[in-house]
């Protein structure tokens, strides 16, 4: 299993799209969050379904899906290897980008175990939006496709538990989902 991760992080570091997906989440989370807090989110949501989707659509769009296989042939095993890395890299990706963006927006006397709790909460909102985004991708096999899908369904959740919460009279901005 570990040649497996070694490899699949080695494909993923190789593609440009990810050091673009990359250097974009790195730039637009905290400058979105600078002029709106509730834009950084919807930055940062967008690139990690972008950059899970890319991870096995790279691979089925140029046909090299198939040498992978070859070389392993255990299919459960290389997709497990896949989603490590796509978990890791979103949870890495997630972090640095939410630090800059609560470095750009929280007040310098918020206690620091409320921001701590908080950014591990949105770092495993992170994480499960790449794992989802990640799943839509192997069903679909197409990136573009699996991208509007899951960016769509990502955005229209949010969007609907927003409603209801306002509805509930619940705070919105405490609630997991509002990154």
């Amino acid at each position: 299993m570990i040649r497996l991760v070694a490899a699949e992080w080695l494909k993923l570091r190789t593609l440009t799209s990810f050091w673009i997906c990359a250097a974009t989440a790195l730039v637009l989370t905290p400058s979105a969050a600078a002029v709106s807090g509730l834009l950084a989110p919807v930055v940062l949501q967008t690139v990690i379904v972008v950059l899970a989707a890319v991870v096995p659509g790279a691979e089925y769009a140029t046909g090299t899906i198939r040498t992978t296989f070859l070389a392993t042939p255990r299919r459960v095993a290389v997709m497990t290897a896949k989603a490590l890395v796509v978990a890791v890299v979103a949870a890495v990706l997630g972090a640095v980008c939410l630090m800059l963006a609560y470095a750009v927006v929280t007040p310098v006397d918020v206690r620091y175990g409320t921001v701590v709790g908080r950014w591990a909460v949105d770092i495993g909102y992170c994480v499960l939006v790449a794992l989802f985004a990640f799943a839509v991708t192997l069903v679909v096999k197409h990136t573009a496709s699996a991208v509007s899908l899951a960016l769509s369904v990502v955005l229209l959740v949010r969007l609907v538990l927003m409603v209801v919460s306002m509805m509930v009279g619940a705070d919105p901005s405490t609630a997991f989902w509002n990154l």
